[in-house]
């Protein structure tokens, strides 16, 4: 018979173990109960709630930057395609229109609104086809005339308020802020208009370059935008 197998001389006796394994739970208990142990217990917990509210607080500032930059460029594609059919925003350039409009300011204009007296409209130039911005003071169908700073609309007399103020210096000085004129034809021709900028003395307008097709009217000038002190509804 083969002998008995004998049991490493390395082995500890279980009660041994037993011994180490009470010991070790002690030992927990002890720490446990001590005042140190359960500060650093305390800390540690703290810092890792702490790291995960910075870990949850980056991640919805991500996700806020993430949703406000999405929605930005939806809301400006969403602008710039309703911009071909609804309004456009213009820059002023020279001063024919002052003192209403100054050279560099911006100005809101609707593509819906219908040109109307003494409305502000922005239109291409017959000539150079660049954007200007001017009054309407004509309509198809009708004469126009001015003589003493007096508008005269198929003979009957209309008041330009809007430049009371120049008319009134100008009368003072003995001259006249809008020279005597009238229309080359008897009547403004169907489907166009006759505009004149607000500086009358230094104006280029249609006592220039004649009247404006309606289709060469982009819109109507509804407000000053920018300088945003200056801004104003017409």
């Amino acid at each position: 018979m083969s002998a008995k197998k004998k049991k490493p001389s390395h082995s500890r006796p279980k009660n041994t173990l037993d011994k180490q394994a009470g010991t070790s739970v002690k030992k927990r208990k002890s720490q446990k109960s001590d005042p140190t142990y359960i500060r650093k217990k305390k800390k540690r917990s703290k810092q890792t709630i702490k790291k995960k509210q910075r870990q949850t607080w980056q991640t919805s500032i991500k996700r806020l930057i993430l949703e406000l930059g999405l929605s930005l460029i939806l809301l400006g594609t969403v602008l710039y395609l309703l911009s071909f059919f609804t309004f456009t925003f213009a820059k002023v350039e020279g001063y024919s229109m002052v003192p209403t409009l100054n050279n560099d300011e911006w100005v809101f204009v609707s593509k819906l609104a219908k040109p109307k007296r003494f409305k502000l409209v922005l239109h291409k130039d017959p000539n150079t086809k660049e954007t200007s911005v001017r009054r309407v003071i004509g309509l198809p169908g009708e004469s126009i005339s001015y003589k003493d700073d007096q508008l005269y609309v198929n003979d009957r007399d209309v008041f330009e308020r809007f430049l009371e103020d120049e008319t009134k210096r100008a009368k003072n000085s003995g001259s006249v802020y809008t020279t005597d004129w009238s229309t080359k034809s008897e009547y403004v021709p169907k489907g166009k208009y006759l505009v004149l900028g607000d500086n009358r003395p230094y104006a280029s307008d249609s006592r220039d370059y004649g009247y404006v097709d309606e289709k060469d009217i982009v819109g109507v000038v509804e407000m000053r935008v920018l300088p945003f002190h200056q801004m104003q509804q017409f």
